[in-house]
């Protein structure tokens, strides 16, 4: 006999109100924030990749706080600006815990890289 399938768990995000018609705006304007998130962050890698008297440790720390960057901002934006888009204020459990776990992952990888900043002055 086959197990009965189960309900997915699904959180209910409260306290995240905005004002009904305003989603494509606030939509907008977080894929500006993402884009401009995105852009200067590729450009601060590109110049420290591509200019030869910026290969030292203190330049290779500052690139990898561009890359934590940029990973905070992929764990939250996109979610975000699906939630601005759909009106939808629900998520299922396995993205709740992905995402939960990406943005623990960028706070300690910055945390780590601000230390090791601190340390090497």
């Amino acid at each position: 006999m086959p197990a009965p399938l189960q309900q997915p768990i699904v959180f209910e995000i409260e306290g995240f109100d905005f004002l009904p018609g305003s989603g494509p705006f606030l939509f907008l304007l977080a894929l500006l924030v993402y884009m401009l998130v995105l852009l200067g962050n590729g450009v601060v890698v590109c110049v420290i990749v591509l200019d030869r008297k910026l290969h030292r440790p203190m330049f290779v720390m500052i690139c990898h706080l561009v890359v934590c960057d940029l990973l905070g901002a992929t764990a939250v934006l996109p979610r975000l600006m699906m939630d601005f888009l759909m009106g939808q204020k629900k998520i299922v459990y396995p993205a709740a815990i992905t995402q939960a776990f990406c943005i623990h992952v960028y706070g300690v990888a910055m945390q780590t890289i601000l230390g090791a900043m601190a340390y090497d002055r």
